[in-house]
């Protein structure tokens, strides 16, 4: 019972901060870059702090529940217009540039991500005896972290741009390199972090060879889309290394 009002609070929470960002959006001109981002954290850490009140036992059930419920909450976007609320909402999602695919890339970019990283966390438990929700957390956090500071740090002191595709569409959009070293910085300090989770040898290798190939991960991704390769990438390299080293 705990566990689904912890899923309702989560619910409500994100309707709510989504309609204050809109709002920042249409009233204060506030870049949708930077909500997005907010919202970015907010999936993140909310629902670890949220936990600390509404305990419960994981399983791999309420993984899934909780994992694919963020999905089903945002189908009501689909359904957003003529509808006040729920196109304000929106607007804290939906860069000017992303237009019309500004939903299909959100929605896509997050079932795909959960299926990457509930894949990788069941198959660590059973392979390497590791705890699903800690390395579901370190690849969620290490897909997370990155992409979601090196948007914004690219915005406000980007200077030297690169260009970058997109799917379903031949425009190309661009990305920075202080944005993408962001990334970079970001993947050392999560491992740090997480440092508990490796033997001193798997962390060196950890340390050697994911911050570089998190940051080129990111770096050639298609727009949007880098959330689920950054998953993919990172959780493959760390099974990988508590596997062989």
């Amino acid at each position: 019972m705990t566990f689904f009002l912890l899923e309702l609070v989560k619910f409500i929470s994100f309707w709510t901060l989504a309609f204050i960002l809109g709002n920042c959006v249409h009233n204060y001109k506030i870049k949708v870059n930077y909500t997005r981002k907010i919202h970015h954290f907010a999936l993140l850490f909310f629902p670890i702090f949220l936990a600390s009140y509404f305990p419960y036992q994981p399983s791999e059930l309420t993984g899934l529940i909780g994992a694919f419920g963020f999905v089903w909450t945002l189908l009501p976007f689909y359904f957003r217009k003529n509808n006040m609320f729920l196109e304000r909402c929106y607007l804290s999602f939906d860069r000017p540039e992303d237009r019309p695919y500004t939903f299909l890339w959100l929605y896509t970019q997050f079932f795909a991500s959960i299926v990457i990283v509930i894949s990788l966390a069941i198959s660590a438990e059973i392979y390497f005896g590791i705890f699903w929700a800690d390395i579901g957390l370190l690849v969620v956090c290490l897909a997370m972290i990155g992409d979601g500071l090196a948007e914004p740090i690219g915005v406000r002191f980007g200077r030297i741009k690169y260009k970058t595709y997109a799917l379903f569409t031949k425009k190309r959009f661009f990305r920075t390199v202080e944005g993408s070293l962001t990334v970079f910085v970001s993947t050392i300090g999560v491992l740090v972090w997480f440092g508990d989770l490796f033997t001193e040898k798997q962390f060196i290798y950890a340390i050697v060879f994911l911050p570089l190939t998190l940051t080129v991960t990111e770096a050639i991704s298609p727009h949007t889309w880098d959330g689920p390769l950054l998953s993919g990438v990172s959780g493959i390299l760390v099974c990988f290394i508590l596997m062989y080293f």
